[in-house]
């Protein structure tokens, strides 16, 4: 997937609000696993976050991991559940969106 699509549909999977605290406006993509790492542009690798968010998973690795913003390089983002603030534990799928524990749209 190439950047732009991949942009477009995180944007519109968030409504442009932050995934993680729902109070601002997102303005970044987060990429859960590193693109040094082997991390693609695909909505189940990225989330749409505030700058304030952001800096946040940055800064605390073993809570980001925790929590699914974040994920090892041997995983595969679209297996990882993640939490995110209205919908709780989720997983995100290529087509941008959220998918519930039982295998269905969020």
């Amino acid at each position: 997937m190439n950047e732009k699509l991949c942009r477009r549909l995180v944007q519109e999977r968030s409504n442009a609000v932050c995934e993680m605290c729902s109070i601002a406006r997102a303005a970044e993509v987060h990429h859960r696993k590193n693109r040094s790492q082997g991390g693609q542009w695909t909505p189940s690798n990225c989330l749409h976050l505030c700058s304030k968010c952001h800096r946040y998973v940055t800064t605390n690795p073993q809570a980001a991991r925790e929590q699914g913003w974040a994920v090892p390089s041997y995983a595969d983002p679209a297996k990882a559940p993640v939490w995110v603030v209205w919908r709780e534990f989720v997983f995100l799928d290529d087509h941008g969106n959220y998918i519930n524990k039982d295998g269905e749209a969020a």
